[in-house]
Protein backbone atom coordinates (compact mmCIF):
# COMPACT_ATOMS: atom_id res chain seq x y z
CA UNK A 1 0.00 0.00 0.00
CA UNK A 2 2.82 2.37 0.89
CA UNK A 3 4.58 1.51 -2.36
CA UNK A 4 1.53 2.49 -4.41
CA UNK A 5 1.17 5.83 -2.66
CA UNK A 6 4.85 6.65 -3.03
CA UNK A 7 4.80 5.65 -6.72
CA UNK A 8 1.75 7.88 -7.29
CA UNK A 9 3.42 10.86 -5.60
CA UNK A 10 6.58 10.31 -7.59
CA UNK A 11 4.65 10.29 -10.88
CA UNK A 12 2.69 13.40 -9.88
CA UNK A 13 5.95 15.17 -9.12
CA UNK A 14 7.60 14.15 -12.40
CA UNK A 15 4.61 14.95 -14.64
CA UNK A 16 4.96 18.77 -14.49
CA UNK A 17 8.67 18.52 -15.14
CA UNK A 18 8.17 16.32 -18.21
CA UNK A 19 5.44 18.50 -19.67
CA UNK A 20 7.50 21.66 -19.09
CA UNK A 21 10.50 20.13 -20.84
CA UNK A 22 8.38 19.10 -23.81
CA UNK A 23 6.87 22.60 -24.28
CA UNK A 24 10.35 24.18 -24.12
CA UNK A 25 11.53 21.94 -26.95
CA UNK A 26 8.61 22.89 -29.26
CA UNK A 27 10.13 25.26 -31.86
CA UNK A 28 6.76 26.38 -33.32
CA UNK A 29 5.72 28.21 -30.16
CA UNK A 30 7.69 31.25 -29.12
CA UNK A 31 7.01 32.78 -25.76
CA UNK A 32 8.64 36.15 -26.29
CA UNK A 33 6.55 38.92 -24.72
CA UNK A 34 7.99 41.56 -27.05
CA UNK A 35 5.94 40.35 -30.03
CA UNK A 36 2.13 40.65 -29.61
CA UNK A 37 -0.03 38.00 -31.30
CA UNK A 38 -2.18 40.52 -33.20
CA UNK A 39 0.78 42.24 -34.88
CA UNK A 40 0.75 39.85 -37.83
CA UNK A 41 -2.91 40.50 -38.79
CA UNK A 42 -4.34 44.00 -38.66
CA UNK A 43 -7.87 44.18 -37.29
CA UNK A 44 -10.65 45.76 -39.36
CA UNK A 45 -12.70 48.46 -37.70
CA UNK A 46 -16.23 47.31 -36.99
CA UNK A 47 -19.08 48.96 -38.91
CA UNK A 48 -21.76 50.46 -36.72
CA UNK A 49 -25.10 50.76 -38.52
CA UNK A 50 -27.39 53.65 -37.70
CA UNK A 51 -30.93 54.46 -38.87
CA UNK A 52 -29.58 56.85 -41.52
CA UNK A 53 -27.39 54.11 -43.01
CA UNK A 54 -30.33 51.74 -43.28
CA UNK A 55 -32.62 54.37 -44.87
CA UNK A 56 -30.05 55.27 -47.51
CA UNK A 57 -29.38 51.66 -48.49
CA UNK A 58 -31.44 49.85 -51.13
CA UNK A 59 -34.83 48.43 -50.11
CA UNK A 60 -34.85 44.91 -48.74
CA UNK A 61 -37.39 42.44 -50.07
CA UNK A 62 -38.55 39.71 -47.71
CA UNK A 63 -40.55 37.70 -50.25
CA UNK A 64 -38.39 38.16 -53.28
CA UNK A 65 -38.56 40.00 -56.53
CA UNK A 66 -41.75 39.04 -58.44
CA UNK A 67 -40.16 39.70 -61.85
CA UNK A 68 -37.52 37.02 -61.23
CA UNK A 69 -39.98 34.25 -60.31
CA UNK A 70 -40.01 31.40 -62.80
CA UNK A 71 -43.21 29.75 -61.59
CA UNK A 72 -46.41 31.15 -60.12
CA UNK A 73 -46.77 30.78 -56.38
CA UNK A 74 -49.92 28.64 -56.52
CA UNK A 75 -51.45 26.65 -59.30
CA UNK A 76 -55.18 25.91 -59.20
CA UNK A 77 -55.88 22.20 -58.63
CA UNK A 78 -57.42 20.00 -61.31
CA UNK A 79 -61.26 20.04 -60.97
CA UNK A 80 -61.49 16.29 -61.74
CA UNK A 81 -59.05 15.54 -58.93
CA UNK A 82 -61.03 17.75 -56.55
CA UNK A 83 -64.24 15.91 -57.50
CA UNK A 84 -62.56 12.54 -56.92
CA UNK A 85 -61.33 13.54 -53.46
CA UNK A 86 -64.70 15.10 -52.62
CA UNK A 87 -66.56 11.89 -53.56
CA UNK A 88 -64.15 9.79 -51.48
CA UNK A 89 -64.54 12.16 -48.57
CA UNK A 90 -68.36 12.03 -48.74
CA UNK A 91 -68.31 8.21 -48.86
CA UNK A 92 -66.06 8.00 -45.78
CA UNK A 93 -68.16 10.60 -43.97
CA UNK A 94 -71.37 8.63 -44.69
CA UNK A 95 -69.76 5.46 -43.28
CA UNK A 96 -68.62 7.40 -40.21
CA UNK A 97 -72.15 8.75 -39.69
CA UNK A 98 -73.57 5.19 -39.83
CA UNK A 99 -71.01 3.98 -37.29
CA UNK A 100 -71.80 6.91 -34.99
CA UNK A 101 -75.52 6.13 -35.28
CA UNK A 102 -74.95 2.47 -34.36
CA UNK A 103 -72.68 3.46 -31.46
CA UNK A 104 -75.35 5.79 -30.13
CA UNK A 105 -77.93 3.00 -30.36
CA UNK A 106 -75.73 0.53 -28.49
CA UNK A 107 -74.83 3.10 -25.83
CA UNK A 108 -78.52 3.88 -25.33
CA UNK A 109 -79.16 0.16 -24.93
CA UNK A 110 -76.45 -0.18 -22.26
CA UNK A 111 -77.90 2.78 -20.38
CA UNK A 112 -81.32 1.10 -20.32
CA UNK A 113 -83.11 3.40 -22.77
CA UNK A 114 -85.67 1.96 -25.14
CA UNK A 115 -84.16 1.03 -28.50
CA UNK A 116 -86.44 0.83 -31.54
CA UNK A 117 -84.43 -1.85 -33.35
CA UNK A 118 -84.27 -4.07 -30.20
CA UNK A 119 -80.83 -5.53 -30.80
CA UNK A 120 -81.13 -6.07 -34.53
CA UNK A 121 -78.15 -5.42 -36.74
CA UNK A 122 -78.26 -3.35 -39.93
CA UNK A 123 -78.97 -6.47 -42.00
CA UNK A 124 -81.98 -7.24 -39.73
CA UNK A 125 -80.54 -10.32 -38.08
CA UNK A 126 -79.99 -10.95 -34.40
CA UNK A 127 -76.46 -10.90 -33.04
CA UNK A 128 -75.31 -13.08 -30.16
CA UNK A 129 -72.16 -10.99 -29.66
CA UNK A 130 -72.25 -9.09 -26.34
CA UNK A 131 -73.02 -5.40 -26.62
CA UNK A 132 -69.72 -4.25 -25.10
CA UNK A 133 -67.78 -6.24 -27.74
CA UNK A 134 -69.93 -4.76 -30.50
CA UNK A 135 -69.27 -1.27 -29.10
CA UNK A 136 -65.51 -1.95 -29.02
CA UNK A 137 -65.61 -3.18 -32.62
CA UNK A 138 -67.55 -0.10 -33.73
CA UNK A 139 -65.17 2.23 -31.90
CA UNK A 140 -62.22 0.61 -33.68
CA UNK A 141 -64.04 1.02 -37.01
CA UNK A 142 -64.78 4.66 -36.14
CA UNK A 143 -61.12 5.32 -35.38
CA UNK A 144 -60.08 3.66 -38.66
CA UNK A 145 -62.56 5.79 -40.63
CA UNK A 146 -61.32 8.98 -38.91
CA UNK A 147 -57.73 8.04 -39.72
CA UNK A 148 -58.72 7.41 -43.36
CA UNK A 149 -60.40 10.83 -43.53
CA UNK A 150 -57.32 12.51 -42.04
CA UNK A 151 -55.05 10.68 -44.50
CA UNK A 152 -57.27 11.76 -47.40
CA UNK A 153 -57.15 15.39 -46.22
CA UNK A 154 -53.35 15.20 -45.93
CA UNK A 155 -52.98 13.63 -49.36
CA UNK A 156 -55.22 16.27 -50.93
CA UNK A 157 -53.32 19.03 -49.16
CA UNK A 158 -50.06 17.74 -50.62
CA UNK A 159 -51.61 17.90 -54.08
CA UNK A 160 -52.57 21.56 -53.58
CA UNK A 161 -56.25 21.13 -52.72
CA UNK A 162 -57.48 23.24 -49.83
CA UNK A 163 -59.68 21.57 -47.23
CA UNK A 164 -62.55 23.97 -47.94
CA UNK A 165 -62.84 22.66 -51.50
CA UNK A 166 -63.64 19.16 -50.25
CA UNK A 167 -66.66 20.11 -48.16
Amino acid sequence: MIRRVSLGLLLLGLFPLLSGAQSAQDPGVSLSPSQPASATTPEKPKKVWSNEDIKSSSPVSVVGDPQHQKYPMTKPPDPALVAKYKASMQKLQAQLDDVNKQLKSYQDFTEGKAVSESGRDVNHSYSRTPVNQQIAKLQAKKKQLEDDIDALFEESRKKGIESGMLK
